[in-house]
């Protein structure tokens, strides 16, 4: 069984889309926002419980596949209003998410950078420093603590710039696709 058949054990698949549908239920509409956040829609928080579900089914949905979100509210009446209320706040959630971690990004990059010319000091030091005079232990303890500095700050900024990054990008990506997916509701009124 390959990777495709089992999503589509869990989660509905249109074949013509290539697209996974996630099913969402609350109760009313007031379960899809964080009961803590009394501020008005659309800077309303979503429920903790409902971000947790779809980032997790967002991840287990490989990223080559569209996705939809079908959110089936069972004792509401349909509101058109409050359903725009829930889409705009789902939206602006992840868009917070995503202007978050690129944020983020940019810190990292400044630390990576300002790594570096910690780094090239710390060489550059170490270099120039066997045309200086200094004997005994001590200055080659210092020397050698220079070089390894300068490495140490070296592999600090590699580690921020290319191994650490790829979980900013894996976020955003996962943001993105969560706005840009297609959202519909479902009314199921019958307890």
């Amino acid at each position: 069984m390959n990777d495709l058949d089992s999503l589509r054990e869990i989660y509905s698949f249109n074949p013509q889309t290539h697209t996974f549908t996630i099913p969402a239920r609350v109760d009313h509409f007031d379960d899809f926002f964080n009961p803590l956040d009394p501020s008005p829609a659309p800077a309303r928080d979503l429920s903790p419980g409902l971000v947790d579900y779809l980032n997790q089914c967002s991840d287990e949905i490989l990223n080559k596949y569209r996705i939809e979100i079908v959110l089936q509210v069972k004792k509401e009446t349909p509101d058109h209003e409050r359903e725009q209320e829930c889409l705009q706040s789902l939206r602006t959630y992840y868009q917070h998410e995503k202007f978050v971690t690129q944020n983020q990004i940019r810190r990292k990059r400044s630390l990576a950078l300002k790594y570096v010319l910690v780094s090239l000091t710390c060489l550059a030091a170490f270099i120039f420093s066997e045309n200086w005079y200094g004997t005994g232990f001590f200055w080659n303890l210092l020397r050698e603590a220079v070089l390894i500095g300068g490495w140490v700050f070296m592999w600090e900024a590699v580690t921020l710039n290319f191994i650490e990054m790829d979980e900013y990008y894996e976020q955003i990506k996962k943001c993105r696709r969560l706005i840009e997916a297609n959202t519909g509701f479902v009314y199921d009124q019958n307890p």
